[in-house]
C-alpha cells in the first residue's frame, strides 16, 4: 500500500503545486504595477527588492494554498479516474475511502503551512511591507522629482524644478514656495541647486546658487521682503514633523495575540478576524474531504473537467464565505458561524458525498454536463480513432484524403481551421469565465469591510461588479488566450493529431494560421472595447467604488491651493477656483525671467472674475510689484484692475482629474497636452497612451509566442500548457510592469516603455516560430 500511497501523493501533489503556481500568479499580477513602481522609484539594492516581493507574495499565499489543495485532488484523481485507474483500484479490493489517507497527509501539511501564514507570517509580512514602503518613500526622494512639475508632496511646501540631471543631484531653475497658518508667504527662487538627500533626518538639503527670497504678509500689504543671494542653504522636510506617522494597525496587520485582547480592538472585529485566520487553514482539509468523492467519480474530460469543477467550487466557496463574513461583521450572525459558514457548508457536502463514494457507476449531473461539453469538443477525434481501430479502410482513408487535399488548398477557413478554432475558443471561454469569477469573489472579499462599515446596499455592490466586468475582461483576455493556445495545441499534440497533420503534408505554420487570426480578432475587439465601452464603465465603477469605500464623490476639477504654469513664463497660484462662475479667490501670478529664473513681476488679487464681454480677467483688491536689479522698482495697489498679459481664459484652468482608464486614446491625448502645458507630470499618462495601442496587440503576439512552446510540452497535454502559461505570463507581466514604472518616473521614453514588452515578445515569438520544426 505504501507504493500506492506514494503514487497517489505524487499525482495529487504535482497538480497541487501547479494549482498553487497558477492561482498565486493570477492574484499576484495586480500587485505588480505597484510593486515595480516601488522598486523603480525607491529600491536601491537587491535586498529591498527581495523583501518587497517576498512580503507581497506572503499576503497572497493564504488565499491560494486552499485552492491548490482542491486543484490537486480534483485534477489528480480526475486523471486517475479518466484512465480507469480508480476502477482498477476498486476492482482490486481497495476501497476508495482508502484514498483519504495519502490525500489527508498532503492536506494536513498544507493546512499547517497556511495556519502559520495566517497566524504569524501573514500579519508580520503585511506590517513589514508597509514599513518598507514608508521607508523607501522617505529615502532617495530626489529621484522622484520631475522637471517642470509642481510637487506638492512636501509639508507646507511647493517645489518646482525646471530641469533635473540624470543623477538627480543637480537642479536648474528652482521655485520653492512655503506657506503657513499665519498667512505668511515665503518664496525662494534659484538659478541652480545641488541636492543632498538625508534619509535619517527625512529631508532634502538644497544648496542654492544665484537666487532671491520673497517674504510677504497679507495682513500688511505695504511690507514686502526681497533679498538676493549668491549662495543659500534650504532644507525640505519629506514628512511633517508635527504629525507623526500613524501607527494604528489595520485588522489584517494586528498580531494574533492582540485580536482577542480587551481594549486593543473592537470585540466583534477582533473575533471576526481571528476566525478568518483559522477558517482558511481549515479550508484545506475541507477541500480535500470534498475533493476525494468528487474527483474519484468517473467522468469524461479528465484534467479539463477537473479544472472547470475547481473554478466552480472555489467561486462558490468564496461567495459563501464573503456572505457569511458580511453578516458576521454586521452582527446578524455570531463571528464564528459567519466566518465558518462556507467551511461548514462544504464539510456537509463532502460528508454526504463520501457516503456514496463506493458507487462509482453513478455520475452526478454537474460532472455529466461537463463530460458532455468535453465529448462534443472531442467527438471528431473519437470518430477518427474509432475508424482506425475498427480497421475500416473507407473510414480511415477518406478523412486522410480530405486532410491531404485541405493541406494543398489555399482557401480559408477549412474544416481543420474550424476544428482548431472551436477547440481554442472552448478553452478560451472556459479560462476567461473562471478567472473573472475568481476575481469577482476576491474583489468582494477585499471590499467586505467597507461594505459592512458603510452599509452599502446589495444593488450598489452588484452594479459595481457589473461595471467592473469590462475592465476584467480587457485585462484577462491575453492571459486566457495564452492558456487556450498552449492547452489546445498541447492536447492535440498529446493525442497525436499534430503528427497526423504533419504526416498528411500540412505545415505547422498553416495549423497556426487560425490561432493567429483569432488573436488579431481579439486584439481588434480589445481596442474597440477600450475606445467605446471601457472608459465610461471605468468612470462608473470608480464612482461606485468611492461610494463603497465611503469616500466623497470625486471632484473632477483641481482642488484648492493649486499651482499651474500659465503662458509666457507665468505661474498661477490660487486658493479657490469656482469653475461654474469663473471666479478666483486668493490669486497670485508670478511672471518669471526665462534667462535667470527670477520673478520680474508679481500680481496679487483677493478676487478675480472673468468678464465675457471684455474677454479679460477683472482683478479686485490687490497690488502689482515689479522687480529689477535685486530690488522692487514699482509698486501699484488697486481696487479694480485688468491686465492684458493675463491671457489664459477660464477653460485653461478647468482641467479634469481623470485616470487614463477613464478615457479613450483621443481623450487621453488631449488631456496629456493640456496637463503638460500647465506644468503637470505627464510621463505616466504618456506611457498609458502608448499602452492603449500596445496592450491589445499582446493578444496575437502572445499567441504567436505560445505556438512553438506548445509543441515542446505537447506530451503533457493541458497540464503542461497550463504550467507553461504561468511561466510566460509571469515574465510578461513583470516586464510590462517594470517598463511601465520606469516610464512613469521618466527613466525611459514613454514610447519605449509602452511598446518594449510587445517588441521583446514579438522578437522572441518570431525567433521561436522560425526555429520550429514544421
Amino acid at each position: 500500500m505504501r507504493i500506492l500511497d506514494r503514487y497517489v501523493c505524487r499525482e495529487v501533489l504535482s497538480h497541487t503545486l501547479l494549482g498553487l503556481a497558477v492561482f498565486s500568479f493570477i492574484f499576484f499580477v495586480p500587485r505588480l504595477v505597484t510593486l515595480m513602481s516601488l522598486v523603480v522609484r525607491h529600491a536601491s539594492n537587491s535586498g529591498d527588492i527581495a523583501m518587497l516581493v517576498g512580503t507581497a507574495l506572503l499576503q497572497v499565499l493564504p488565499y491560494t494554498l486552499p485552492i491548490s489543495v482542491l486543484v490537486g485532488v480534483l485534477i489528480g484523481l480526475g486523471r486517475l479516474s479518466a484512465d480507469s485507474e480508480i476502477v482498477a483500484m476498486n476492482a482490486s479490493g481497495i476501497g476508495l475511502r482508502r484514498l483519504l489517507l495519502p490525500i489527508a497527509a498532503i492536506a494536513s501539511g498544507i493546512s499547517l503551512l497556511t495556519l502559520v501564514l495566517t497566524l504569524w507570517l501573514g500579519p508580520a509580512s503585511l506590517r513589514m511591507y508597509h514599513d518598507l514602503e514608508y521607508r523607501l518613500g522617505t529615502s532617495q526622494a530626489s529621484y522622484e522629482i520631475q522637471p517642470r512639475v509642481f510637487d506638492e508632496r512636501f509639508p507646507h511646501m511647493i517645489l518646482y524644478v525646471q530641469d533635473v540631471d540624470s543623477t538627480a543631484v543637480h537642479w536648474r531653475g528652482v521655485f520653492l514656495a512655503e506657506s503657513n497658518a499665519n498667512a505668511d508667504s515665503h518664496l525662494t527662487l534659484a538659478e541652480g541647486a545641488i541636492v543632498v538627500a538625508d534619509a535619517k533626518q527625512g529631508k532634502l538639503d538644497l544648496h542654492l546658487s544665484d537666487g532671491s527670497i520673497h517674504q510677504y504678509d497679507v495682513r500688511d500689504p505695504q511690507r514686502y521682503g526681497f533679498t538676493t543671494f549668491g549662495a543659500h542653504d534650504e532644507s525640505v522636510a519629506l514628512t511633517d514633523p508635527t504629525k507623526p506617522r500613524a501607527v494604528r494597525l489595520s485588522d489584517a496587520e494586528q498580531p494574533t495575540r492582540d485580536l482577542l485582547r480587551p481594549g486593543v480592538m473592537n470585540w466583534r472585529d477582533g473575533r471576526v478576524e481571528f476566525n478568518r485566520r483559522i477558517a482558511f487553514p481549515a479550508a484545506c482539509l475541507v477541500f480535500a474531504l470534498l475533493g476525494v468523492p468528487v474527483g474519484a467519480h468517473p467522468r469524461r474530460g479528465g484534467r479539463a473537467a477537473g479544472f472547470v469543477l475547481t473554478l466552480l467550487l472555489v467561486t462558490t466557496y468564496y461567495f459563501v464565505f464573503v456572505t457569511g463574513a458580511h453578516l458576521a461583521q454586521q452582527g446578524t450572525l455570531p463571528p464564528f458561524l459567519g466566518m465558518w459558514a462556507a467551511n461548514l457548508f462544504f464539510l456537509t457536502m463532502g460528508l454526504a458525498l463520501l457516503r456514496r463514494i463506493e458507487k462509482v457507476h453513478a455520475e452526478g449531473r454537474l460532472t455529466h454536463w461537463l463530460g458532455r461539453l468535453w465529448m462534443r469538443r472531442t467527438a471528431p477525434q473519437a470518430a477518427a480513432t474509432s475508424g482506425v481501430q475498427n480497421g475500416s479502410a473507407a473510414i480511415r482513408v477518406e478523412p486522410l484524403e480530405r486532410v491531404q487535399s485541405a493541406g494543398r488548398a489555399a482557401g480559408f477557413p477549412l474544416l481543420i481551421d474550424l476544428y482548431i478554432l472551436r477547440t481554442f475558443f472552448y478553452f478560451f471561454v472556459l479560462m476567461l469565465a473562471g478567472f473573472i469569477l475568481l476575481f469577482d469573489a476576491f474583489t468582494l472579499f477585499d471590499l467586505l469591510g467597507d461594505i459592512t462599515q458603510h452599509h452599502v446596499p446589495v444593488s450598489v455592490v452588484l452594479n459595481y461588479l457589473r461595471n467592473l466586468l469590462p475592465m476584467m475582461f480587457y485585462n484577462l483576455v491575453p492571459l486566457a488566450a495564452l492558456v487556450a493556445t498552449l492547452v489546445t495545441l498541447g492536447v492535440m499534440s498529446k493525442s497525436n493529431e499534430i503528427t497526423a497533420f504533419k504526416a498528411s503534408g500540412i505545415s505547422l505554420y498553416r495549423l497556426s494560421l487560425p490561432l493567429l487570426l483569432a488573436g488579431l480578432a481579439l486584439s481588434a475587439g480589445l481596442f474597440l472595447l477600450d475606445d467605446t465601452i471601457l472608459p465610461y464603465a471605468n468612470q462608473r465603477q470608480d464612482a461606485l467604488r468611492n461610494q463603497i469605500k465611503g469616500r466623497p464623490a470625486q471632484t473632477y476639477f483641481q482642488p484648492a491651493h493649486q499651482w499651474i504654469v500659465g503662458e509666457n513664463e507665468k505661474f498661477y497660484n490660487y486658493e479657490v477656483f469656482d469653475p461654474d462662475h469663473n471666479l478666483f479667490g486668493g490669486l497670485n501670478v508670478f511672471e518669471l525671467d526665462p534667462a535667470t529664473f527670477q520673478v520680474r513681476r508679481r500680481i496679487l488679487a483677493s478676487r478675480a472674475r472673468w468678464e465675457p464681454h471684455l474677454g479679460m480677467w477683472v482683478l479686485e483688491t490687490g497690488w502689482i510689484r515689479d522687480f529689477e536689479g535685486g530690488k522692487v522698482v514699482r509698486y501699484v495697489p488697486f481696487q479694480v484692475s485688468t491686465l492684458d498679459e493675463l491671457t489664459e481664459q477660464p477653460g485653461y484652468f478647468k482641467r479634469e482629474i481623470r485616470q487614463s482608464s477613464q478615457m479613450n486614446w483621443r481623450q487621453l491625448e488631449r488631456y496629456i497636452s493640456d496637463l503638460g502645458h500647465a506644468g503637470f507630470d505627464t510621463a505616466r499618462l504618456s506611457v498609458q497612451w502608448h499602452k492603449k495601442f500596445a496592450f491589445p496587440l499582446m493578444a496575437p503576439i502572445i499567441i504567436f509566442l505560445a505556438v512553438p512552446f506548445a509543441f515542446l510540452v505537447g506530451t503533457r497535454g493541458a497540464t503542461g500548457g497550463l504550467a507553461l502559461a504561468v511561466g510566460i505570463g509571469l515574465v510578461y507581466w513583470v516586464a510590462s510592469s517594470l517598463f511601465e514604472a520606469m516610464g512613469g518616473v521618466g527613466q525611459l521614453p514613454s514610447l519605449l516603455a509602452g511598446w518594449a514588452p510587445d517588441a521583446i515578445f514579438a522578437f522572441l515569438g518570431l525567433y521561436s516560430f522560425l526555429k520550429m520544426p514544421t
